[in-house]
């Protein structure tokens, strides 16, 4: 999953959020076990023509990408992976997207509904509460090697949050043991 690519391509599609909030709201949306076609509706602002082969060209990256995250998901490995612009990008473009990501997952979990949500443990509530608060985040904070190590402590904060929503919702069932 390459930040840039997926940033393209929904650039292309004339999308209504950028790579980080469209992940989070795949995201949040995957929790709630929604399919592709779902995550589709709330990206883009308008869907393309059936016949548009460039838009399906770029199409057939966004179903790449909302097939691996289900995947990392939903894999006891624990190998979900958020994407965010690259460590190259300027760090307060790096907050930004982090902020935009948080942001992008509230709302694929709100569009699920207030039952949905109800249904969270009081963790599984601070959870959330933590991720509204990084979705806050200010940009203008400069880079630092603290500030460097607190944004890698909280992209893991972030990370393992969703994973436990994830598992709360929706266990991972463990693959069956072959005798």
């Amino acid at each position: 999953m390459d930040f840039d690519d997926i940033q393209a391509r929904l650039m292309k599609l004339h999308a209504s959020a950028d790579a980080a909030e469209a992940h989070g709201t795949l995201c949040g949306l995957l929790v709630g076990r929604r399919d592709f076609a779902t995550w589709i509706d709330y990206t883009l602002e308008n869907k393309p023509d059936s016949g548009d082969v460039l838009a399906r060209e770029q199409l057939v990256g966004l179903k790449q990408l909302f097939e691996a995250t289900r995947d990392q998901l939903n894999s006891s490995d624990l190998d979900f992976e958020l994407l965010l612009p690259d460590e190259y990008q300027d760090f307060g473009e790096r907050l930004a997207g982090l902020g935009a990501w948080c942001q992008g997952f509230l709302y694929g979990l709100a569009v699920q509904g207030e039952q949905f949500l109800s249904g969270l443990s009081e963790q599984g509530r601070e959870c959330m509460d933590d991720l509204l608060q990084i979705s806050q985040l200010s940009h203008d904070e400069d880079q630092t090697e603290d500030a460097e190590n607190d944004y890698a402590e909280i992209v893991e904060h972030v990370r393992l949050s969703v994973i436990y929503m994830n598992e709360e919702i929706n266990p991972v069932q463990p693959a069956p043991v072959l005798q």
